[in-house]
């Protein structure tokens, strides 16, 4: 036993000093993700010029590329998604403010004794609401990691804040592999533009195949074990704590109660009747979704249910419609970007860039190596395509192409493209940046920490695939 204790030691001690190097390496040298997001634009272009087919002249391919880029901005589809998403975050932080929402939040945040055991709490969280639903696992894992970081503040313990963060971003490190994986469930379906592509119309991938199939229940068992502990782990001694802004900023004022209105229009405003029955009406959608579906949430179903919910939770339209305002202050961010990896995506539409990248892995690939160097080419790929739906329509036609003509099995396929672009998601910063909002942090302060995640896991997802 204590030479158990021992190695334990040795062991955090050593990931603690990784991670705390880790992390200030990063912090040197990683640039703002708004910045990065321009280079990968400028690389993008670069690379599907010289690969660009076609006999114009280099100034009328140029001229084609740059209209397919702008082009990609107004995506209608990426700008539909890009609105899901910022909808997720603002009405996800309105429930996080309303009144029983606090006082739940005060409880749970009161039960980490220590550092350490805050760590733990925010990434055991994030891991498992992760896997259930990616959406509602990586705003309610931001919004607990910040309310936790508030809570040690004030009552004068330290630990490290962006170490929660990182916690609460390890709810992207499994999402692909989980209830709501994009190519896992447009694969289950008997009309998908993959399947047709392919000349297998009708035909569909099972999710006995892909998110049920034991080697992938194992491979996510078994990264729920190891990350929290190495998130725990990763703790350094030199603390960085919460923002005395952010645990000022806890609790606004009550709003007036309609008692005191002097008009109808204050006792409208102020009306707890009118958010409670529209609330509670809205949210019967959920119920009668879940009966004749099961617990299949999509993003509509999910925003839809944070709308109505944070509706009948406030004690009124003014108070909900506030914390609505007060919320989008997270989302600048991905306002930003989105329709920059638009762009960036029709760039590789119409170069053939990403068939390119994944060629370079499968070349010489045979049925047993296929998911390896798929999974390998996704990570890549993964740099300048961050959605997870966007990766696979790009990418998911070429592998199962190769699958078909290898003998290799298609939802082994499958899941090697969402394990690459679930795990980088631990050197992509993209899908941080409404956790980021939440909390305050940059990309820089958590990323140093999931490089370390990355290289842990990258094996152990390896393996899951060559068994």
């Amino acid at each position: 036993m204590p030479g158990i204790v021992r190695t334990a030691k040795v062991i955090t001690a050593f990931f603690s000093r990784v991670g705390g190097a880790a992390e200030g390496l990063v912090r040197r040298f990683m640039p703002d993700p708004f910045v990065l997001v321009l280079l990968l634009t400028l690389v993008s272009l670069g690379l599907g010029l010289a690969v660009m087919p076609g006999e114009e002249a280099l100034w009328g391919r140029s001229a084609t590329l740059v209209s397919a880029w702008t082009a990609g901005f107004g995506n209608p589809e990426i700008l539909k998604f890009g609105l899901q998403i910022i909808l997720i975050v603002v009405t996800g932080e309105a429930i996080a403010e309303s009144p029983p929402a606090r006082a739940g939040l005060a409880w749970l945040t009161a039960l980490p004794k220590s550092p350490r055991g805050a760590v733990l709490l925010v990434s055991s969280f994030a891991v498992v609401t992760g896997w259930v639903h990616w959406g509602f696992g990586l705003v309610a894992s931001a919004l607990l990691a910040r309310e936790v970081g508030r809570s040690l503040r004030a009552r004068g313990i330290k630990v490290h804040y962006a170490l929660l963060g990182t916690g609460a971003y390890t709810s992207m490190l499994l999402w692909h592999a989980g209830l709501t994986a994009s190519a896992p469930l447009l694969m289950n379906t008997e009309k998908n533009f993959v399947s047709e592509a392919l000349g297998l119309t009708g035909h569909k991938i099972p999710l006995t195949e892909t998110i049920l199939a034991p080697y992938n229940l194992a491979a996510c068992a078994v990264l729920a074990l190891i990350v929290p502990p190495l998130v725990w782990a990763m703790h350094p001694k030199d603390v960085v704590e919460a923002p005395a802004d952010l645990v000022a900023a806890t609790v606004e004022a009550d709003e007036p109660s309609a008692k005191d209105a002097r008009t109808p229009a204050e006792r409208l405003d102020r009306s707890r009747v009118l958010t409670l029955v529209v609330g509670l009406l809205g949210l019967t959608f959920l119920v009668r979704h879940i009966r004749e579906n099961g617990f299949d949430l999509n993003h509509n179903v999910v925003n839809v249910s944070f709308l109505m919910l944070g509706m009948a939770l406030h004690r009124s339209p003014v108070a909900y419609a506030r914390a609505i305002a007060k919320s989008t202050r997270g989302v600048s961010g991905v306002v930003l970007q989105f329709p920059f990896y638009g762009g960036i995506l029709a760039v590789m539409n119409k170069t053939g860039l990403s068939e390119r990248i994944a060629h370079l892995f499968i070349a010489g690939a045979n049925a047993r190596t296929l998911p390896l160097m798929t999974f390998l080419a996704s990570i890549v790929t993964k740099s300048f395509v961050p959605s997870g739906a966007g990766e696979w329509a790009v990418e998911g036609p070429v592998m199962l192409k190769a699958a078909k003509e290898l003998g290799a099995p298609y939802g082994k396929i499958t899941m090697a493209v969402a394990y690459g672009n679930m795990l980088g998601n631990m050197y992509q910063p993209f899908w941080s940046l409404p956790l980021l909002g939440l909390m305050g942090l940059r990309a820089k302060d958590i990323m140093g920490f999931c490089l370390i995640l990355f290289v842990v896991c990258l094996p152990i997802l390896g393996l899951a695939l060559w068994l």
